[in-house]
């Protein structure tokens, strides 16, 4: 249709776009359900998990480009420790970590910096698609 952000065949116009796959590791089931519908319009295929153990599971089992995880997460393993794990045990695979905490939050993740990018919630769709892009292209 237009250049508006508007869909047409599916997709989202005039955002940035990919064919990757992506690890969605988000507890909120609202947001999680959200993300499953924007991110295959934005192209990816979207493989979604509600904790850090699913994700675990899922990224021995599946190729992964990216992960997006949630920074804070119930249970035993943190969007930050499945960060590290994920980039520690997975040559190549990329990491978006997002969080709607204030920055003293941001200093538990001080050292995955280098190797993640960053999303503040709230966000909108034209931002999830270019930290997506800016972490795959990095």
């Amino acid at each position: 249709m237009r250049g508006d952000g508007t869909v047409t065949n599916g997709k989202i116009d005039d955002l940035p776009t990919g064919s990757e796959t992506v690890l969605l590791v988000e507890d909120d089931v609202a947001l999680r359900q959200v993300m499953v519908r924007v991110l295959p319009r934005l192209g990816y295929t979207v493989i979604e998990a509600k904790n850090g153990s699913a994700a675990m599971d899922i990224l021995a089992s599946n190729d992964v480009d990216l992960l997006l995880t949630d920074v804070v997460m119930p249970g035993d393993i943190s969007g930050p420790d499945l960060a590290r794990r994920a980039l520690k045990q997975y040559a190549g695979i990329k990491v978006v970590l997002a969080t709607g905490y204030a920055d003293d939050m941001i200093s538990e993740i001080a050292d995955l910096r280098r190797n993640a990018v960053l999303l503040r919630k709230p966000f909108r769709r034209e931002e999830l698609a270019r930290v997506l892009r800016q972490a795959l292209d990095g």
